[in-house]
């Protein structure tokens, strides 16, 4: 493997894999089990969901595993030449996103990433996502 490359890494939050769910991109460092259970996820479900974009953006990698919200859905928007991605509400609707294990980072880490979802019209807001198999009730950014 080549040294600019980053190694995937695979983790499991939880000690019975039924009841356990991986992680996708883990910085070099170990993950308690017990931190999936602190509330210290937060769903996101753009550009961000991008471990590169992100980590340039928080300064620093930070560990996230795909997760499913259910009730909003991606909307496309066409700007001049670009598009967005916008999420709204819809009650059959599904949107898979990724939730942040955020308890390696600082509330100043995580400005930037909240300045700019809130300059899009999104708050942070408690909702059920679903990270692997657990069902985990985190803040995601949502309109």
């Amino acid at each position: 493997m080549k040294k600019e490359e980053d190694a995937l890494t695979m983790c499991w939050f939880g000690s019975y894999q039924p009841y356990a769910t991986s992680v996708v991109h883990v910085p070099e460092q170990e993950i308690s089990p017990n931190e999936i259970d602190k509330e210290e996820l937060i769903f996101i479900w753009d550009k961000y969901m991008k471990s590169d974009v992100l980590t340039n953006l928080l300064g620093k990698p930070v560990p996230w595993s795909p997760a499913l919200i259910e009730g909003y859905v991606r909307k496309w928007n066409k700007q001049d030449k670009n598009y967005s991605c916008g999420l709204v509400q819809k009650k059959d609707g599904k949107c898979l996103g990724a939730a942040l294990l955020v308890s390696r980072v600082t509330r100043a880490d995580l400005n930037p990433l909240i300045e700019d979802y809130k300059h899009r019209g999104y708050f942070l807001k408690k909702v059920n996502i679903l990270v692997g198999d657990l069902t985990r009730e985190v803040f995601a950014f949502l309109p």
